[in-house]
């Protein structure tokens, strides 16, 4: 057998039937020219077992502890043997022309978005993309909780999110892998960034859509452990790539402020960990957070 066209990268920890789901989703896809790298963040739960056994065909990389989003793709990518690599959410399903419209539209840029929707609400965006505002610094999901009308296919995205991108080969291969010290969060973001700033192109596919059970791994959106990353992973984004730093620090400051006047009033722990991720990013800490152990 030869080399396949598209490498997909799916990480995983102690999420057995999400990620059955996800790769169910794969089988059923139009176009067969592909591998899937299951990376599997050290599970406590029998993921690996159940899943090799239910999925033979999957390629196994498995890493003895949680290292994260961006260590764990890495450790996936290192090992894919397409030029293509899909850096894939386990918490989604796909359209089953999902790949063949990535494929289609591979020469479109250098990375590619999609159509990512609610999976509870089938009609409306999750997102279609990031925008990134390069005064503050601060990435923003475009078309969130709009219903879908056409609205946005002729339009183009800042950057796409890291539920599902689809990276021409190159890109790795001159700005090097995703920021393994940012551990989640900000991580595609920063790894995006560096490759505009070498020069390189992101669009995306309208077509190629998924449905996306948001934030599965952390609880939610309004999760603590979130807060926690995007505040101090901001931070460390600003500081590398921010132009206007002036204006991207106080902004950053109100932002941490607000998360924690909103945990104050909703979840006292959410405010803890907002303010945890300020003070660790003045101290210069990286890495997974001690004590919760979330992908």
């Amino acid at each position: 057998m030869g080399k396949p066209l598209i490498s997909i990268m799916l990480l995983t920890w102690n999420a057995k039937e999400v990620t059955a789901d996800c790769i169910e989703s794969i089988k059923k896809q139009t176009f067969k020219d592909y591998e899937v790298l299951l990376i599997d963040n050290g599970s406590t739960d029998g993921t690996v077992k159940y899943l090799k056994k239910k999925f033979p065909f999957i390629k196994l990389v498995e890493n003895k502890k949680n290292i994260g989003y961006a260590g764990g793709h890495n450790s996936g990518i290192s090992k894919a043997k397409a030029d293509y690599i899909l850096v894939l959410n386990n918490d989604v399903v796909l359209d089953k022309n999902f790949l063949q419209e990535l494929w289609n539209n591979r020469n479109k840029a250098d990375i590619l978005g999609i159509k990512n929707y609610f999976y509870d609400k089938r009609d409306v965006f999750w997102a279609i993309g990031s925008s990134v505002n390069e005064y503050l610094m601060v990435a923003k999901l475009k078309g969130n909780k709009e219903k879908d009308v056409g609205q946005y296919d002729k339009m183009d995205i800042d950057q796409a999110v890291g539920s599902a991108m689809l990276v021409n080969k190159k890109v790795i291969d001159k700005v090097g892998f995703l920021d393994a010290s940012l551990f989640a969060y900000y991580e595609e973001t920063e790894w995006q960034t560096r490759a505009q700033r070498a020069g390189f192109k992101i669009s995306w596919v309208p077509s190629a859509k998924l449905w996306h059970k948001v934030a599965y791994s952390y609880g939610g959106e309004k999760s603590p452990i979130a807060a926690y990353y995007l505040v101090r992973n901001r931070g460390y984004y600003i500081q590398r790539w921010g132009k206007y730093k002036i204006l991207a620090y106080p902004y950053w400051v109100l932002e941490v402020l607000m998360r924690i006047a909103y945990g104050l009033i909703k979840n006292r722990k959410y405010a803890k960990l907002s303010l945890r991720g300020a003070i660790d990013f003045l101290k210069s800490v990286k890495g997974k957070i001690e004590g919760h152990d979330s992908l």
